[in-house]
């Protein structure tokens, strides 16, 4: 068994980087341009792979399947294997099935599209992962297959995270735009006060209450009839 020469490897790291950006990750953002165009946000297929709110349990397992299991899965059976078994024949079948599972299995979510949309979203869906193979079945041709590994592993890691906060920890601005929307709403619901209008007066409220007594209405006359009205004579009276 033939060691591990890290500094090779860590050179095919290196060397392989501008690939990886023109190769995935422009492409990634071209994609992901195009399917928000068609009406496809990525959120359709995260509630599904990357389960993370929902428990413990579901989200440990989608996250040990999308960063360990299904890249060491994939560059495995569809490349590793079939480039050792039937050389550049079998790497270029087994690329080419692993491009067309990808929008075979997101096709499913997208049922409620036009079949316009759908035609639209296969092509843009295969472009994008006929890209990705060509990176990674040119590093095993080259003799960098552990190097392919990392950076499947390091892509889907970094992927996850982001699916991660767009669920669990939402930018700034977005929480912000809520509020002044809410605000906004407040303010059209009151209703507009044009110029001159006077302002109502915050006048409390009456309230009449009605005292129960305990004395007899016999006490209450007699109390009443202590008063005594007196009439004032005015100024014309006494001069007269």
């Amino acid at each position: 068994m033939q060691a591990i020469d890290v500094g090779t490897l860590l050179y095919q790291l290196a060397y392989y980087f501008p690939w990886y950006v023109l190769l995935v990750l422009v492409p990634l953002t071209v994609r992901g341009l195009v399917e928000r165009a068609l009406g496809v946000r990525p959120e359709v297929f995260e509630s599904h792979v990357f389960p993370y709110t929902a428990s413990f349990e579901s989200s440990f397992r989608a996250l040990a399947l999308t960063v360990l299991y299904f890249p060491l899965f994939e560059e495995l059976v569809f490349r590793g294997i079939p480039l050792l078994l039937f050389g550049w024949l079998g790497l270029a079948v087994g690329s080419a099935v692993w491009v067309l599972m990808h929008p075979a299995w997101q096709l499913q979510y997208l049922a409620h599209l036009p079949l316009g949309r759908k035609i639209a979203f296969t092509a843009t869906s295969t472009c994008f992962y006929a890209l990705n193979a060509v990176f990674y079945g040119m590093m095993w041709l080259d003799g960098a297959g552990l190097a392919a590994i990392i950076y499947h592993v390091a892509h889907n890691a970094w992927v996850s995270l982001v699916s991660w906060l767009r669920e669990e920890a939402p930018p700034l601005w977005r929480r912000l735009k809520v509020i002044k929307r809410q605000s906004e709403t407040e303010q059209a619901k009151q209703p507009k006060r044009r110029k001159g209008d006077i302002e109502e007066l915050d006048v409390p409220e009456l309230k009449f209450i009605v005292k129960k007594s305990t004395r007899s209405l016999s006490d209450e006359l007699e109390e009443a009839n202590r008063f005594i009205f007196v009439r004032r004579k005015s100024n014309s009276e006494e001069e007269r």
